[in-house]
């Protein structure tokens, strides 16, 4: 006793041989159930990957850790706690007859649950090192905050779960073979910002219609934008009188500017030979309407970007 006392000083020390703190893979079976003092420790260890022990703070070296609950929480205490869970998937019933009867003779047989495939530690520690070094372009993080500000129009989505969700679309690209994060990678964002899984359905249609071809969504808003002024234009020309039919040329061309910068602002940001041909497509429409415009007010024509250099 006296040996062991000089040796740790007499401070005591929770033992931690086997469990989450020097765990690289954990499961947290029924973990909403968890008491405060559990609760406590595990939002350090999810959120920063550290651990308490009377007193000291230490890195633990988790790699994953994984879950399983047959409830969703209703204490606010845990709500924190559930935030923190970003991947979550709605394990369902066997709907398949077939299925179910094959799962339960594989579990007669003693397969069921053996994994053929495995990986060492290192390699998985050297994939999380190529995940962390694809590039997340500003587009992209311009698409994820469309994609936040549109969820937020009908359901609550925190502001932890949009900056926290690049890591999902960088394992997405380096799982696609992708160099870089790319827009049809935020699919995988599907299970991870919904709270509720009836938001599940209302997520996924967002992401498909944002990010399977967000460029075709800017543009077409563009074109929507200045086929409305045009009607505006048309309306005041239509009362026969000079003056407001001049007012309303200057309207539609200081809009027509506008949106032109638009259009050269997704020109730039474009990454492939489709999105450029989108934004062409849309510069042709604009100048259409602004040439339409100088023909039928008598204004001699000049190409939206020479007017919006003098601009």
């Amino acid at each position: 006793r006296s040996a062991l006392a000089a040796l740790y000083r007499s401070e005591p020390a929770v033992n931690t041989t086997g469990k989450i703190p020097e765990a690289d893979i954990v499961l947290l079976d029924e973990i909403f159930k968890c008491n405060d003092g559990v609760l406590n420790s595990l939002l350090t260890a999810l959120n920063e990957r550290k651990y308490t022990n009377e007193g000291r703070t230490y890195p633990i070296p988790t790699i994953s850790f994984f879950a399983a609950s047959n409830e969703i929480p209703q204490e606010k205490i845990l709500e924190a706690l559930y935030d923190r869970l970003e991947l979550k998937v709605v394990t369902a019933n066997i709907e398949d007859r077939d299925t179910r009867l094959a799962v339960l003779k594989n579990k007669q047989s003693g397969a069921f649950g053996q994994v053929n495939a495995t990986i060492t530690l290192e390699e998985l520690v050297e994939m999380h090192r190529e995940v962390a070094a694809i590039p997340v372009p500003d587009a992209v993080n311009e698409l994820a905050d469309d994609i936040l500000c549109e969820l937020r129009k009908s359901m609550a989505v925190s502001d932890r779960k949009y900056l926290g969700y690049y890591p999902i679309a960088q394992a997405k690209a380096w799982l696609s073979g992708h160099d870089k994060v790319e827009a049809s990678d935020l699919l995988a964002l599907k299970n991870y910002l919904w709270r509720l899984p009836a938001d599940r359905e209302k997520v996924e249609s967002v992401l498909n219609r944002l990010c399977v071809n967000p460029m075709q969504e800017k543009t077409d808003n563009l074109r929507a934008m200045a086929l409305e002024s045009q009607s505006d234009f048309k309306e005041a020309c239509g009362d026969g009188r000079a003056d407001l039919a001049r007012k309303a040329f200057i309207k539609l061309r200081g809009e027509l500017i506008r949106l032109y910068q638009k259009q050269s602002e997704l020109r730039a940001a474009a990454q492939s030979d489709g999105e450029i041909a989108l934004t062409d497509s849309l510069l042709a429409d604009l100048e259409g309407i602004s040439r339409q415009a100088h023909e039928e007010t008598g204004f001699t024509y000049t190409p939206l970007s020479e007017l919006a250099a003098l601009n």
